[in-house]
Formats: structure tokens, sequence, C-alpha cells
């Protein structure tokens, strides 16, 4: 279920900044390219949040990858059990996209506080298949 971290952020004085995009395609459509206006990257004492978001309510789309803390750099396939959750997240509609396949490269800098690399999501919904392949790059400053 899709959760605004903006409103939720644990850490006020974090500073963030970075990017992540995606090509989208449901069935055989190239959607509008995902460009988020909002990421953000939680290095926290848990889980390790990659999230971007674009739009907003009702339009919003949201793309999360979710790692166990300490999850060092390297390649994890959906359901691997280091990756708690690979998501795109549409709520143009009330039904979800649930993620069937996909994966998550990831390089974390030495210091924990940058994450880039590439995320491939393959979801399915009324007997439609939505492809996300995406590219991130954000740091906690």
């Amino acid at each position: 279920m899709y959760i605004d971290t903006r409103r939720n952020n644990p850490n006020d004085s974090v500073c963030l900044k970075g990017k992540m995009t995606a090509k989208i395609t449901i069935g055989s459509t190239p959607e509008p390219d995902f460009v988020a206006e909002f990421v953000w990257y939680g290095n926290l004492m848990d889980p390790i949040y990659i999230y971007g978001d674009q739009g907003v309510a009702p339009r919003l789309t949201a793309i999360q990858a979710a790692l166990d803390a300490g999850t060092p750099t390297g390649k994890y396939e959906y359901r691997d059990k280091n990756l708690r959750s690979l998501d795109y997240y549409s709520l143009d509609s009330l039904e979800p996209w649930p993620t069937k396949s996909g994966h998550i490269d990831v390089t974390f800098s030495s210091d924990r506080k940058h994450a880039h690399g590439t995320m491939l999501i393959e979801a399915e919904r009324e007997n439609k298949k939505l492809t996300a392949n995406v590219e991130f790059d954000i740091q906690n400053l």
C-alpha cells in the first residue's frame, strides 16, 4: 500500500537530492516517461527505502524498493530475501499493480549516503501487463 513519506519523514533535517526516471509500457503501449518530482533515499535503522513519485493525487504515481538494513551493493531479484518490496503504484485506479517479477541493481557509497542503479518492475492488473525500467541516483546530504 502507498505511504506518503513526504508527510511522514522520520528526520526533517535530512536533505535529499537526486533523480529517478522510468520508461513505462502497459501492454505494448508506451506511457509518458516517469520523472520523479520527489525522491527519498532512507537508509534507516531497519529497511533501506529507494523511492520516487510524480504528480499529485488522484494521478500520483510512485516507484519504491525496500531492502533489509545493511544489504550490500548488488543485484537482487524480486522475492530475494534481502528485497522486501519492489512496487509501482498508480492511484488512477482502486486496483493495485501487483509485482510479478523484476529486480533492483543498486550500488551504495561507502558512507551509505548515496545509492544509484536500476530497477525492473513487471506488474499485472485487469489482464494488462506493466513494465517499468527505472534509473535512480539519490543522495542523503
